[in-house]
């Protein structure tokens, strides 16, 4: 059976129109289970690239890695086990220096254990942000929210189903992040749930 994992805000679906693609739904035995998560990561080396914009703006681009971790908040709730090592990695994060708002990417993995102690794939896909504030500047903290579109994977092996995930970041002045999707500590109803994909 296809399993998807499912972690999204209904309205910001409608109303950014973001165009992602989603698995088609195929006819079967539906499965919907809520599934929460926070997430601790800490920087790699940021390098910042400055450079001039249209219309006579500066902007600054940081290129950079985050490796850290994923807690899942409700164990058992889905059919994944959402606790493990989280890398986001190739990020780059290029800020408007006149609004300070900007455009973050990367791409996130998530990794669990097996039984054998291997390391094993739990979903990896592309991250996109929006965020507001430099992150060098002094106690700056700098709010991020985006998207989250990955392939999921059972005992290491893609399965054909897919994490979209609503997620917010609060990156601290000296690049660490603290962050999560799902229904956390921040406060923010980023509604999230497991899936096979599947419909009546």
């Amino acid at each position: 059976m296809k399993r998807v994992f499912v972690a999204l805000a209904t309205s910001a679906l409608i109303a950014t129109g973001t165009g992602i693609a989603v698995a088609a739904a195929a006819s079967g035995v539906p499965e919907v289970d809520e599934a929460n998560a926070t997430i601790q990561l800490a920087p790699a080396r940021f390098v910042p690239t400055a450079c001039p914009g249209e219309d006579g703006i500066s902007y600054v681009t940081f290129r950079g890695s985050w490796k850290g971790g994923e807690t899942d908040l409700t164990p058992g709730s889905t059919d994944y086990n959402l606790t493990g090592n989280l890398t986001v990695t190739k990020v780059v994060w290029t800020i408007n220096l006149t609004t300070d708002r900007g455009l973050l990417r990367g791409t996130a993995l998530l990794t669990g254990v097996s039984s054998s102690g291997s390391s094993l794939k739990t979903y990896s896909g592309p991250l996109t942000m929006i965020t507001q504030g430099l992150p060098n500047t002094a106690g700056a903290t700098v709010p991020a929210r985006g998207f989250l579109n990955a392939k999921t994977y059972t005992n290491g092996v893609a399965d054909g189903g897919s994490l979209l995930a609503n997620v917010e970041f609060q990156i601290g002045g000296g690049f660490a992040a603290n962050g999560e999707f799902g229904n956390g500590s921040m406060g923010i109803p980023d509604f999230s749930v497991t899936t096979n994909n599947q419909v009546c």
